[in-house]
């Protein structure tokens, strides 16, 4: 095989596999959209044992996953999003939950993170643990990993929001600015959002389709165009070598 052969197979696979990178981390917050919640039993740091649909169903559910023995995005991620909330008002219209999804936590840790960030007994919050985490983290597209070298959870910062109905309307991966959240809110009060697809209403030349009924993505005409010109490429050189060839 010619260099200049190897040269356009290399460039065609890189910015296929470059699209595809691309395109599973964008599709990290569609994952689980419009599915209704694993309705996973809760342990309130009040003593109060519920389940998330059964608070949901009182008033709106923003869900925030976190381990108290977290060195990394956790305590940022919590500072933030308390800074914000009061940003919104003193009602925000939401209750938020506060979840370990670390099978070590027990109540005294939850109730010892609420305390260290000023949170007991604060209004619309929950701090709280669960039995059925790998059920709850399935339904909602959450994939911790455990690293055994540091003894740490590699994870996202991720907010769920969850309507009266139990249906997941919307995610924020990352540490988000006001304006994700009050969009979240709004989500969850079924008001439009504009910053994640409609049910079957996919992008002309996006690389994946997301269905959020089966919640799977399928190759788009973006993954073809983004790949066309590589592959235009190696066959004009293709042609242009059997035609020299042949002189």
């Amino acid at each position: 095989m010619s260099a200049n052969r190897l040269f356009f197979i290399l460039i065609s696979l890189a910015l296929i596999f470059q699209c595809t990178a691309q395109s599973a981390d964008g599709w990290k917050e569609e994952q689980g959209v419009y599915e209704q919640v694993h309705d996973a039993p809760l342990r309130l740091i009040n003593g109060r044992e519920t389940s998330i649909r059964q608070l949901a169903r009182d008033r709106p559910v923003v869900l925030a996953l976190i381990f108290t023995r977290c060195a990394g995005v956790c305590n940022p991620f919590m500072l933030r999003l308390k800074r914000q909330l009061k940003l919104i008002k003193e009602d925000p219209g939401f209750q938020l939950i506060v979840l370990s999804f670390d099978p070590r936590d027990r109540m005294a840790d939850m109730q010892a993170y609420a305390k260290r960030f000023g949170m007991v007994g604060e209004a619309n919050w929950y701090f709280a643990v669960t039995s059925e985490i790998s059920s709850l983290n399935q339904s909602i597209g959450f994939n911790p990993v455990w690293d055994s070298s540091r003894q740490q959870y590699d994870h996202d910062a991720l907010l769920v929001g969850i309507n009266s109905q139990s249906y997941i309307t919307k995610k924020l991966l990352g540490l988000r600015d006001y304006g994700d959240l009050t969009q979240l809110a709004a989500s969850i009060h079924n008001e439009f959002s504009p910053t994640y697809q409609l049910p079957g209403q996919n992008l002309l030349f996006s690389c994946f389709n997301y269905n959020p009924r089966t919640g799977k993505s399928k190759p788009g005409l973006g993954l073809l165009f983004i790949a066309l010109p590589a592959v235009l490429a190696f066959m004009l050189l293709l042609v242009i070598r059997l035609m020299v060839s042949k002189t």
